[in-house]
């Protein structure tokens, strides 16, 4: 049986973070800290009902400082494996893995996407594409790291398994419209919290059929140890 840990909230040790580092934690798009964790129930759909579920992590496992601001290095972990996998400890396989460096200011969050853990990372700030605008209006659109981002809504309340929240919800569609297998991302960001649900979309039979879910089951900002 999975074991998930309690619905997580925001917490900031009091004694090692500043006044302000909370404030910009709070009203992040996509707040990240050193040690931070997500963790998502992942459920696939067949023909519009579940057909398989599996669970996904976001963990920041390294700092850099990029030009003066502090980048962050965050591992996706896929877990595919079966129950009975986890029970007997399988290991995951190597395509279990996907890395991205990242930073945050007034602007939103940036990315920059990197192939493997060893790869170099990123030189400059200039590297990173601001994928995720904050604040922003709802209906905005721009591009960003070779997609069409747009935002559907500011204050879009949710439930998922960690609580509830109000989300802005970004539409990332890619660029070439004529492409039969083309596909279509809903990113549900809180401030302060992050990734709530990412929904993948593919354009089957001249409509949108949804392919998978992630929802939220819960995270930390800090370190277990503070």
């Amino acid at each position: 049986m999975l074991s998930f840990l309690p619905a997580s909230t925001l917490v900031v040790a009091q004694d090692t973070t500043t006044q302000a580092s909370k404030l910009e934690l709070k009203t992040a798009i996509q707040p990240r800290t050193p040690d931070a964790g997500w963790l998502y129930l992942s459920e696939y759909f067949v023909d519009g009902a579940r057909d398989s579920f599996s669970t996904t992590r976001e963990d920041v496992i390294q700092t850099k400082e990029i030009d003066g601001v502090t980048c962050y290095l965050v591992r996706l972990t896929f877990d595919w494996r079966t129950l009975g996998e986890r029970f007997i400890g399988q290991a995951l396989e190597e395509d279990s893995y996907d890395y991205f460096w990242e930073y945050f200011n007034e602007e939103g969050s940036y990315h920059y996407w990197v192939d493997g853990l060893n790869a170099p990372a990123p030189a400059q700030l200039s590297d990173f594409d601001l994928t995720l605008q904050y604040p922003v209006d709802a209906g905005a659109s721009y591009i960003a790291d070779g997609s069409r981002y747009t935002v559907l809504d500011t204050a879009r309340d949710l439930s998922v398994p960690a609580g509830e929240f109000s989300c802005v919800v970004y539409q990332v569609d890619s660029l070439d419209a004529s492409d039969p297998d083309r596909s279509r991302e809903h990113y549900y960001m809180s401030p302060g919290v992050g990734l709530v649900r990412w929904e993948i979309y593919y354009w089957v039979n001249e409509q949108w059929v949804l392919d998978s879910r992630d929802d939220l089951v819960n995270f930390s900002l800090t370190s277990e140890e503070e």
